[in-house]
């Protein structure tokens, strides 16, 4: 996800408002969802006022970012709340069950998986996990450890600190968080953010590689570095298969945790949603990211996704659209995640009836900070929300 900056409102051009009555006649949004930032989470006043504008918005379920960077918006005893909220009693997530509920609004919880901190210092908190295991955390095919890198965030291209998808203990970690959450909050979904690796040179926590090693007797960083008299003795062949074994074992290493924690989740509660904000580029999620997104939906692990589809020009929102399509993504569990960040609200309009138009059943937007930053913006494009 992206933090949102601030824009100016626009008008609706009249092409747009064409658009608007050839597609009211088409079928109806199933979901339309609000992702939700965990700054919004950290008084009972700012609760308050985001209900308030869900309500009147119109839309059927909120995604709230109740796990951030390795914190909790909750009350957990195996994760530290998060310092921003006030006053510490305040539970950001109970809070808005019972209002959301009221209202006939479903809450997703909204979970920060491997992402657990892009702060450019340690956290002060000595039970957060970064301080408690900072072995469980990613290294680059350099040898680098994310927590080396904390002055480079926001720079580089590097996001934070990840922990290790690979890493035997994380998982487990992750699922027992999960397992906390559930029993304690009547959520009607969870849903999964920064669900993959932050990069193709990454995967190479120490754990992660010897558990590699163990089932293939090769170290994995002798594919990166091309040393070692066994990895000479080699064709080409045999190191293309090492290749595909070790990005096919970093694959899998999440979509277990993926299978783990449907399972986990469905089995305390046979309702509720399971999703994720993926990688709209389902090609590129795959091979670079290592999130099978279309084969968790086709093996039933996830109920829908939500594609970051955050294109400003409608051809490349379009072209995203066009790939998912040419995967075989079956439209039917695609839930449609439309920016507000970065572009006019009437843009923002023309890729709800685009979604519309491609029998997308839902769409969520990102985000409600735009509504913080400038509450005008969404005045134009509420009523489509309520219409539609």
């Amino acid at each position: 996800m992206m933090q949102a900056i601030r824009l100016k409102t626009g008008f609706i051009p009249v092409f747009f408002v064409l658009l608007l009555i050839t597609t009211s006649l088409q079928a109806k949004l199933q979901v339309k969802g609000l992702w939700v930032v965990r700054g919004t989470l950290t008084t009972p006043a700012r609760v308050d006022q985001m209900i308030r504008f869900a309500i009147s918005g119109g839309y059927t379920d909120i995604f709230v970012q109740v796990r951030g960077r390795g914190d909790a918006f909750y009350e957990s005893k195996m994760v530290p709340k998060s310092s921003l909220v006030r006053p510490r009693t305040f539970d950001p997530l109970a809070d808005i069950i019972h209002q959301a509920h009221g209202a006939g609004i479903r809450v997703h919880a909204w979970f920060n998986t491997y992402l657990a901190w892009s702060a450019s210092s340690l956290p002060s908190d000595t039970k957060h996990v970064v301080n408690m295991h900072p072995e469980w955390f990613e290294v680059n095919a350099a040898g680098t450890h994310d927590l080396a890198r904390l002055k480079e965030v926001s720079r580089n291209g590097f996001e934070g600190a990840y922990l290790a998808p690979t890493n035997p203990d994380v998982n487990p970690y992750l699922l027992s968080l999960i397992d906390e959450l559930i029993a304690n909050y009547q959520i009607d979904g969870l849903h999964f953010d920064y669900l993959r690796f932050q990069d193709t040179d990454y995967g190479y926590n120490r754990d992660g590689r010897k558990h590699f090693m163990l089932d293939h007797q090769v170290d994995p960083l002798t594919l990166v570095n091309g040393g070692g008299s066994y990895w000479y003795s080699l064709n080409a062949a045999e190191k293309t298969q090492y290749w595909t074994l070790w990005n096919d074992f970093k694959r899998q290493s999440i979509t277990n945790f993926v299978s783990d924690a449907a399972q986990l989740a469905r089995d305390f509660n046979p309702k509720i949603k399971i999703s994720a904000a993926v990688k709209p580029n389902f090609q590129q999620a795959y091979h670079r990211y290592f999130q099978d997104w279309k084969g968790w939906l086709e093996h039933d692990y996830l109920d829908f996704v939500v594609p970051m589809n955050y294109a400003v020009a409608m051809p490349d929102f379009e072209n995203n659209i066009t790939l998912m399509r040419n995967a075989g993504v079956n439209f039917a569990q695609v839930y449609m995640g439309i920016a507000t960040y970065n572009q006019q609200p009437y843009a923002v309009i023309g890729k709800i009836y685009k979604t519309i138009s491609m029998a997308f059943p839902g769409i969520v937007l990102f985000s409600y900070d735009t509504y913080e930053d400038e509450p005008n913006y969404f005045d134009t494009i509420q009523p489509v929300i309520r219409k539609n």
